[in-house]
């Protein structure tokens, strides 16, 4: 009975695994049986589990078989709150999370500028001043001010959220989309980061990163039907990409419109 409940026979065919996985650390669930050496997958089901021995008669030429060399296997994450369009939107825009100081980070802008058609908004995310190898010089209170980053890209207006998501930078020409001058006041909630001239250095905090959000936003909403739904698609394939990648294989999407969830 013991080595019974080391071979689960799910399905039993005549038909070849599709997928066989050996030589692992292979997580069940089953308290029967919670871990065992190898399985056997047959369209898209798991059909088998038990030792490499007990897989073999799964296994004809055309299954694909993957040494798993003692590794662990397991099932699939649940991601119980996410946003799965944004997970897309990540993908399409630079990923400042591991740059290492100011420079970098304007060196990644301007390599996206000679990419961009003149006006076309370049979108990151992930940087954090505390992380950086060094201070940016000029900078105020720890912060970079726009000069380097508005001359790597003069024609495309750009938007760098901070990795807490709590604030994002600018360039002049972001600035200027969203009519940002030394004489505007900051928000409710929100505070236009200014040097001692009163000029703004580009970073906004809080609530004032939504006076440049909107600008980019009422951009955005001027593309054709066509390329929002090209941009549209894309986020969702490359969501699926990144979250069964990362062994994400559900998804609860934390809250999207009617036409997203229509295209889901």
């Amino acid at each position: 009975m013991k080595n019974a409940l080391l071979f689960v026979a799910l399905a039993i065919s005549a038909t070849a695994a599709d997928l066989v996985l050996r030589n692992g650390k292979i997580i069940t669930l089953d308290a029967a049986a919670p871990q065992v050496q190898a399985i056997a997958i047959t369209n898209g089901k798991i059909t088998a589990l038990g030792t490499n021995a007990q897989m073999a008669s799964e296994i004809k030429p055309t299954t694909k078989v993957i040494d798993l060399n003692g590794r662990l296997a397991i099932p699939g994450f649940i991601e119980g709150h996410g946003h799965f369009t944004g997970v897309g939107q990540m993908k399409m825009s630079l990923n400042l999370m591991g740059a290492k100081n100011w420079d970098s980070i304007v060196a990644m802008v301007a390599a996206a500028a000679k990419e961009a058609k003149p006006g076309e908004w370049i979108i990151g995310r992930g940087w954090h001043q505390e992380k950086w190898d060094s201070k940016p010089v000029p900078n105020v209170n720890g912060f970079p001010v726009h000069d380097a980053l508005s001359k790597a890209a003069p024609n495309n207006p750009v938007f760098l959220t901070h990795a807490s998501g709590h604030g994002a930078f600018v360039n002049l020409a972001a600035l200027k989309a969203a009519g940002i001058t030394k004489d505007t006041p900051n928000p409710d909630g929100g505070e236009i980061a200014k040097d001692a001239a009163g000029n703004p250095t580009g970073f906004l905090n809080e609530r004032a990163q939504g006076l440049a959000r909107n600008a980019m936003n009422r951009d955005l909403a001027r593309r054709t039907a066509a390329q929002r739904e090209a941009d549209e698609e894309k986020q969702i394939d490359l969501a699926a990409q990144e979250s069964i990648a990362k062994g994400i294989t559900s998804f609860q999407d934390a809250g999207s419109p009617a036409d997203v969830i229509e295209r889901l």
